[in-house]
Order: C-alpha cells, then sequence, then structure tokens
C-alpha cells in the first residue's frame, strides 16, 4: 500500500505543482489587470493626473482589503472541505470576477466591487498551495516546492503586461480581461482532475475545528509573530511596487506599454531570480532568518537609491527595478516553509489564511500611500520611497521577535 502511494507521489507531485504555479500565474494577472490597463481605464473615465494617482490607487489595491479578509476567514474551509473544492471555486470567482470588471468597467463604484470579488476569491489560494505543497512534498523538497510555486507570482506580474498590453493597444483594455477570465475558467479542468491533499486524497476531515481556539493560539505565539510581521512587510513593499510599476515607467521614463510591453516585465526577472537565490542560500546556510533580514535591510537602501540616485532613460530605471524586486524577493518563499515545518498539517490552511490575511490586510497600505504621495508630490519617485520606510520598519520588527 505505501508503495503505490509513494509511486503516485513521484509520478504526480510535479505536475500537481505545474498546476498550482499556473494557478498563480492567472492570480496575479488578474491582479494586475488594473494596473496594466490604468492610463486606459483612467482615460475613459476622464480622469485628472490626480485621481489617476489616488483613485487609480484604490482601484489597485482595495482588492487586499477583500483578500485580506478572505484570507482569514475563508481559508478554514480548506481544513473543513479539501483543498480541491476551494481552490475550483476559487478560480472560478476570480475568473469571473475579471469579466465583470471588464464588463462594468465604465462604472467606477461597480468596478471597484469586482475587485473586491477577486480579492474574496483568491485569498485562500496561497492557503490551498502551501496545504498541497505540505501533503505531497518531504521537508526536504519543500523549500524548492514552495519557491517554484512563488515564482508563479512573479512569472504573473512579468507575462499580464506581455499578455495584455498587444490586446490593449491593438483592440481594447477589456478584451484583455476577458482573455484573462477565460485563461481562468480553462483551468479549473485539470485542477478538478488532477488536485487533492496528499497522495493519500483528502486529509482527514476536520469540520470541528475550532477556528476561535486556532487563532488565539496563533496569534500569542512569538514564532508565528514573526512570520507574519515579517511577511506583512515584503508583502506590502511588493504590492506597493507592483502594482505602480507599469505607470512609473510610463510617466517618468517615456515606457509605451503597447509598444514596448515586454519592458514591463524586465524587472520581475530580477524578482525570479532573487526567489530562488534566497531559498538556494538558506537550503546552504541551514537557517532562514539572516537571509529574510539582509532582504528586507536591502530592500530599504535600494528603493532609497532608486528615488534620490540621478537615473535617466528607462533602460537605467528597469536596471535598479530588477534590483530592487531581486533583493525584495529572496524571503517569500521561506516564510511559507517556516510555517509549513511548524504547524500540524490539519491547522495548515487556517494558519497559513491568518498569516497571508493580515500580510495582505495591511498590505493595501502599499499601493495606497504611494498613490497618496503621488497625488500629493506630483512624484512618483517618492511616492516609492514610503516602500523603503516600511521596509526598515519590517526588519526591527522581525529582529526583535527572534
Amino acid at each position: 500500500m505505501n508503495s503505490s502511494i509513494e509511486e503516485r507521489k513521484g509520478r504526480f507531485q510535479w505536475l500537481i505543482l505545474l498546476l498550482l504555479f499556473l494557478t498563480i500565474i492567472i492570480a496575479f494577472i488578474g491582479r494586475l489587470s488594473t494596473s496594466v490597463a490604468l492610463e486606459n481605464i483612467g482615460d475613459e473615465l476622464i480622469w485628472s493626473h490626480a485621481q489617476k494617482g489616488f483613485l487609480g490607487g484604490v482601484l489597485m489595491g482595495i482588492f487586499l482589503v477583500s483578500y485580506g479578509f478572505s484570507n482569514v476567514f475563508f481559508s478554514p474551509n480548506i481544513d473543513k472541505y479539501g483543498s480541491k473544492v476551494v481552490l475550483i471555486a476559487s478560480l472560478a470567482g476570480c475568473s469571473f470576477s475579471v469579466f465583470l470588471g471588464a464588463f462594468f468597467g465604465h462604472i467606477y463604484s461597480v468596478f471597484i466591487l469586482t475587485r473586491l470579488l477577486l480579492g474574496l476569491s483568491q485569498g485562500v489560494m496561497f492557503p490551498v498551495a502551501t496545504k498541497v505543497i505540505a501533503g505531497w512534498f518531504s521537508k526536504s523538497k519543500r523549500g524548492r516546492a514552495n519557491s517554484i510555486f512563488i515564482v508563479g507570482a512573479s512569472a504573473g506580474v512579468a507575462l499580464a503586461p506581455i499578455i495584455m498590453g498587444p490586446i490593449i493597444h491593438f483592440y481594447n483594455w477589456r478584451y484583455s480581461f476577458y482573455m484573462v477570465a477565460i485563461m481562468g475558467f480553462a483551468l479549473t479542468i485539470p485542477v478538478m482532475l488532477l488536485v487533492s491533499d496528499s497522495p493519500h486524497g483528502r486529509i482527514r476531515s476536520n469540520k470541528d475545528i475550532d477556528v476561535k481556539k486556532v487563532f488565539k493560539g496563533l496569534l500569542g505565539d512569538k514564532g508565528f509573530q514573526q512570520i507574519t510581521v515579517g511577511f506583512t512587510a515584503v508583502n506590502t513593499i511588493w504590492w506597493g511596487t507592483t502594482l505602480w510599476v507599469p505607470t512609473y515607467l510610463e510617466e517618468l521614463h517615456g515606457f509605451n506599454l503597447g509598444e514596448m510591453p515586454y519592458v514591463a516585465a524586465i524587472p520581475y526577472i530580477g524578482a525570479i531570480v532573487g526567489l530562488l537565490t534566497g531559498t538556494w542560500i538558506s537550503d546552504i546556510k541551514g537557517e532562514s532568518n539572516g537571509v529574510i533580514m539582509f532582504s528586507l535591510c536591502m530592500t530599504g537602501i535600494m528603493i532609497a537609491v532608486l528615488t534620490f540616485a540621478p537615473i535617466s532613460g528607462l533602460s537605467a530605471a528597469v536596471v535598479m527595478l530588477v534590483i530592487v524586486f531581486f533583493f525584495g524577493q529572496m524571503a517569500p518563499p521561506l516564510f511559507f516553509t517556516k510555517l509549513q515545518n511548524s504547524v500540524v498539517g490539519k491547522e495548515l490552511g487556517s494558519a497559513t489564511g491568518l498569516m497571508n490575511g493580515i500580510a495582505n490586510t495591511v498590505g493595501v497600505l502599499g499601493p495606497v500611500s504611494v498613490g497618496v504621495v503621488v497625488a500629493i508630490t506630483g512624484s512618483y519617485s517618492y511616492g516609492l520611497l514610503a516602500l523603503s520606510v516600511v521596509a526598515f520598519l519590517g526588519l526591527f520588527g522581525f529582529r526583535s521577535l527572534l
């Protein structure tokens, strides 16, 4: 019996990881859809420069509020009903919300509601992936598996302008949204056929889980506090930079999304290399705290350099963003590995949801704070500087909980 389970594990674990990877890619293209199309959306809604800063920042970042809520309150359903059911519902809801965003994009208030629906739908994706990886991969392989599925985030952000840019340029921003929705609906089919909690199938039902008790225990645990503080800082910086990169390059350095969509993707090469490098260094050293603190410190420094250095031209700006994303993304997989190795499997979905929920609820301050500073100062560079402060606050908080 054990040999057949191990055989199934060896045969399917990487295929299932590929599906998780593709799920995260589509999720992040959906999240970045408004960022990539913001100039066109703003022109259609006749926004001023200041309105693009404030209203655009709210439109891009508002989904993080419902995303955080979903992580905390919907993720326990993973432990209750299994990963397959929850992931299928998540993908379908994500695709439907992107479709509605295109259909009702001319009504700002309704557009906001579709972004909130997007957050509710996607909030369980990382907790599902964390639980599935913990069930299918041994401790020695979890770090690599986590880095691969999290690379899907950077890949999705990189692919968003490449996939959507030409469609926006030659047709309309709405058609690019419809394309993303179709991709999501199509992926639900292999997910339905292949994904499960572990090679054994469903992990034993945990429908009687006391969520309040689990959350109270986690919030009182110093190790969980440290993981959450660090991940919150990293996440806030990620969303603050990611959601504003296309607009930053367009406004300050003459970037044209329709003519050069690949340029907006280049910085995320640094993110992908950073993700893999951080995991590799952590595996060699046998610990992750030092890598996480180095990541936060260097990210804060490099964002300050990006703000104050005399950067002239699109190429120089892109190179600096590659460096920012490299250092900023060294840490994320390490938080998930630390969590997987310290939380009992039956409660891992709830624990990951709580961590991710807190991080992303606070993370809305990233794009919104950048937008507010841009609206006040008229400078996208000064807007990004707010994220340098977040990096150093995160470093201090994480170090104090060691």
